[in-house]
């Protein structure tokens, strides 16, 4: 018997995700997440190998999740159960915009040791292992995600995460009532351990460009830009590396000096394959006037995964599609983590594929919209700046 529910209460943020877990999976059909609910600098890549020299903060933790039904749903069927994870990760600074307020982002395993039939009373699916994301900022506030690649939910406090290593307790609790009658409470409990490993070596996410791009993109020194991930139509575009059709991580603020329109495109979507179709007139018709204009699609696995990095045979399909004269890059949950709530507030619409912004030669972001139609919009909105 798998749970159809409707939440009552839950901690944490606003909820982003579709299955109702913040990066998930426990929530399944249900609605219910084990996790709570979601919130989602530098230069060029580097030209050779890369090299870490930043030490990484390292994490094993178990938690035992615990399911309490109250009376009326224990007569229709339903029994307490627990089920366990343990969690094994290490830290990673290249995700900050899937969790913006981090100040520690880690990417490890999680198993489950025990319990999956209790799982799969809240979960149509449940997974023995899987990828979580799991940080912390300073003044104590916990995030998770059970997605790789998702945006991260604030999910409760705790003590002890203000410096290099240490232990902290973790605790949280949702309550829910389900549909057919009767409540639950979904409890968890555990804790962590963290620590420095000189061992492991990260390499800087942002580092100096050294040799040109390999697919002939610019390397453009962008100044002093302030590195913000909360969008905002004057603010600056925030900054990330992305692996290319030529195979090397492109950094956006390379592109610093042209026009740009960031889009966010499916494989599945019509509109987005009708973009792209015509991307290449709308570059030269830009070109015509004297005006530098660089489309740069940021291409996902899918309309039913969009924070998942395509597999290299849907990019290269793409790029054989409709041409490699602009940057094709592989979206590893950007734009599904940054745009969904700017582009709402700012169309006062659902947000949906293709989404895309258009950003200034200085990176400032101008205008932004959901859908395709023609590129005489965009067009008009960048004649009408110059």
């Amino acid at each position: 018997m798998v749970l159809s529910l409707s939440l009552l209460l839950a901690c944490g943020g606003a909820n982003s995700g579709d299955d109702g877990f913040g990066g998930g999976g426990d929530g399944g059909d249900s609605g219910v997440t084990d996790g709570g609910a979601t919130g989602g600098g530098g230069g060029g890549g580097g030209g050779t190998e890369e090299v870490g020299s930043i030490p990484a903060t390292v994490v094993d933790a178990e938690v035992t999740w615990s399911l309490d039904f109250d009376e009326e749903a224990e007569a229709a069927g339903f029994a307490d159960c627990t089920y366990s994870r343990t969690f094994s990760g290490t830290q990673v600074l290249d995700l900050d915009y899937v969790c913006p307020d981090c100040d520690v982002i880690v990417r490890g395993e999680a198993l489950m040791t025990e319990g999956i039939d209790c799982a799969a009373i809240i979960s149509t699916d449940p997974e023995e292992v899987r990828t979580e994301l799991w940080g912390w900022s300073h003044d104590g506030t916990f995030f998770r995600s059970g997605r790789d690649q998702y945006p991260m939910g604030d999910l409760t406090t705790v003590e002890g995460v203000d410096g290099d290593s240490g232990t902290a307790e973790l605790a949280w609790e949702s309550d829910y009532t389900l549909t057919d009658g009767g409540a639950m409470v979904l409890s968890a409990s555990g804790s962590m351990t963290f620590s420095i490993d000189e061992d492991q070596l990260l390499p800087d996410p942002f580092p100096e460009r050294t040799e040109p791009y390999a697919c002939g993109w610019p390397t453009a020194d962008p100044g002093t830009l302030t590195l913000d991930y909360e969008l905002a139509i004057g603010g600056t575009l925030p900054n990330a590396r992305f692996v290319d059709q030529c195979g090397e991580k492109l950094a956006l603020w390379d592109l610093y000096g042209r026009w740009l329109v960031i889009d966010t495109a499916q494989p599945d979507c019509g509109p987005c394959r009708n973009m792209a179709q015509t991307a290449d007139a709308f570059v030269e018709e830009m070109a015509a006037e004297g005006i530098e204009v660089v489309p740069v699609t940021l291409l996902g696995a899918g309309l039913g995964e969009p924070f998942v990095t395509p597999e290299e045979d849907v990019l290269a399909d793409w790029v054989e599609a409709y041409g490699d004269s602009n940057p094709v890059l592989f979206d590893r949950g950007y734009g599904y983590a940054l745009l969904p709530e700017f582009m709402e507030a700012e169309t006062g619409e659902g947000f949906g594929y293709p989404a895309w912004i258009i950003v200034s030669p200085e990176m400032e972001i101008v205008h932004a919209n959901v859908g395709f139609g023609s590129w005489d919009a965009m067009a008009e909105v960048i004649r009408g700046m110059r």
